[in-house]
């Protein structure tokens, strides 16, 4: 069975090499998944779209071909297209299915699929219909297909010029209401670009935008802000320039790392800490009801908003002031999404990871997802109003350390397995909380290690943070993000978690 490449069905979504999704397991693929859009989800067609990567138009047509010959109507937003463009058009075709192929920040020789269900619902393994992705891999296993006498219509869609429209209103940015904020974007030759730009022109921002031309090689390296080789002329341009934010986007555009003028990299907790003021503002203002998250929500509870595991506590703490109860949730976009849904009081989401939710309304229906150009909106606009606001959160952030996700692979996950044990067990010893599960009960899927954080209050002193985690879309991949009450303290416990690891045959340390 190895032939078929099951494990690209990971927890999330589907990513593998490409040159593994052969033209005959691309077409299996994608039978399979139009047998499971069809029966399983009960939906009669489907909208599709692609990133930067060279393979998208293959599999892409492949996958066109094999739906319509399944009977199912196919909406293709045409060329490149970020993710959250995609989700966009999704919330305008709320009764069809969605796949994008794609791989995000992934190298440029992966591809992958994120799929959703009608009403932009998530579909991850054992979530969605009938088991969701495990549902899909068991009909790919097979050889599931079906052909219908009468084929499905395919047709174009042109999402951008209502996603703009839609952004551009969600974040209350009048026509040329961002002339006097000097704003440096990197998109970094994948597939924000075009609509990146576009987005931002009516505001009047002074951007520059770099790497906007999509090409498939990503000549700077995989597309991901993380790492800073790849992002390094972008940072160094920011530094040079009299910009007041620097803005660096992933391979599919849903990931938004934020940076202030001087090269300071404010972390995602403390970014959505700076514009939920103005959230909270939109949402109880009657002007914009129709896109209140909570609109027809009777409580007099404070709104949700999930914060992951790797948050800042003083981030955290940043939130709750401004009127909303933090809740800890496990990463995963999926099964944040899930989470939302299921609970209306949920206004957003943020991951330190750079991935921000919200609970958005399109004519009356609610559809928890991302949209990163009104969040890049947002920071903008929020930067014009209280740029003060910002330079508090970065004091703030300063006063704590940081050591940013890093992962190492292991032998096998039998060692990976031991290694975070090992972890575990350390600092347990040492007096720290260990917890594996949310408030509900409902398994986090990674370690949650806190030691000196008092629950409701801001820590101080010689307070620690460890998430450690299974990366769910690598092989034998676990990652770790340190948070500490000084740098000293976060760099000491990174080493020490890597003197820890060491014996179990991790790899060199892994950015990404």
């Amino acid at each position: 069975m190895d032939d078929l490449n099951l494990g690209m069905f990971r927890a999330n979504d589907i990513r593998t090499p490409a040159r593994r999704l052969t033209d005959e397991l691309a077409l299996r693929l994608a039978q399979a998944e139009a047998c499971y859009i069809r029966n399983s989800m009960g939906a009669r067609g489907v909208v599709i779209a692609h990133d930067a990567r060279a393979s998208g138009p293959r599999l892409t047509e492949i996958a066109l071909s094999a739906y319509a010959q399944a009977g199912l109507d196919c909406v293709l937003l045409p060329g490149v297209t970020g993710v959250c463009q995609f989700y966009y058009a999704c919330m305008r075709h709320a009764d069809l299915a969605g796949v994008f192929v794609g791989a995000s920040h992934n190298p440029a020789g992966d591809t992958g699929r994120k799929i959703v269900g009608p009403g932009v619902t998530p579909i991850a393994a054992d979530l969605g219909p009938e088991g969701g992705l495990t549902r899909l891999a068991e009909l790919y296993k097979v050889g599931a297909s079906d052909r219908s006498d009468t084929p499905g219509r395919i047709s174009a869609f042109d999402a951008l010029p209502g996603y703009v429209a839609y952004s551009v209103r969600h974040a209350q940015v009048e026509p040329g209401g961002l002339r006097r904020v000097r704003i440096l974007h990197d998109y970094l030759n994948a597939a924000g670009g075009r609509e990146l730009m576009l987005g931002f022109a009516p505001s009047g921002a002074q951007l520059v935008p770099l790497h906007a031309v999509a090409n498939p090689m990503f000549p700077l390296g995989d597309p991901n802000p993380v790492k800073q080789d790849v992002i390094a002329h972008g940072l160094q341009t920011l530094r040079a320039g009299d910009f007041d934010l620097g803005m660096f986007f992933d391979g599919d555009a849903d990931r938004l790392d934020v940076y202030l003028g001087d090269g300071t990299l404010l972390s995602s907790s403390f970014v959505y800490a700076a514009i939920l003021p103005f959230i909270l503002r939109r949402m109880y203002n009657p002007k914009y009801h129709d896109l209140s998250p909570t609109a027809g929500v009777v409580t007099d509870a404070s709104p949700i908003v999930y914060t992951d595991t790797k948050s800042n506590p003083l981030a955290i703490a940043e939130m709750a002031a401004a009127g909303v109860e933090p809740r800890i949730i496990r990463s995963g976009h999926s099964h944040i999404k899930h989470a939302m849904y299921g609970d209306p009081r949920a206004i957003g989401t943020v991951e330190e990871s750079a991935h921000y939710y919200e609970a958005f309304t399109y004519e009356g229906h609610r559809y928890c997802t991302e949209n990163t150009l009104y969040f890049a909106l947002m920071v903008a606009r929020a930067w014009r109003d209280d740029p003060d606001r910002f330079r508090h959160l970065a004091r703030v952030q300063a006063s704590s350390g940081r050591e940013r996700e890093w992962g190492h692979v292991f032998p096998d996950d039998a060692f990976r397995s031991q290694a975070l044990a090992a972890v575990r067990e350390h600092f347990a010893a040492l007096g720290a909380q260990v917890t594996d599960r949310m408030a509900d009960g409902t398994p986090m899927q990674s370690d949650f290690i806190r030691y000196g954080i008092p629950s409701g209050a801001p820590p101080s002193g010689d307070w620690l943070q460890i998430s450690q985690r299974v990366s769910q879309s690598e092989d034998h991949l676990a990652r770790w993000e340190v948070m500490a009450g000084s740098q000293a303290l976060a760099s000491e416990t990174k080493a020490a978690i890597q003197r820890i690891v060491k014996p179990f045959g991790a790899g060199p340390e892994y950015q990404g």
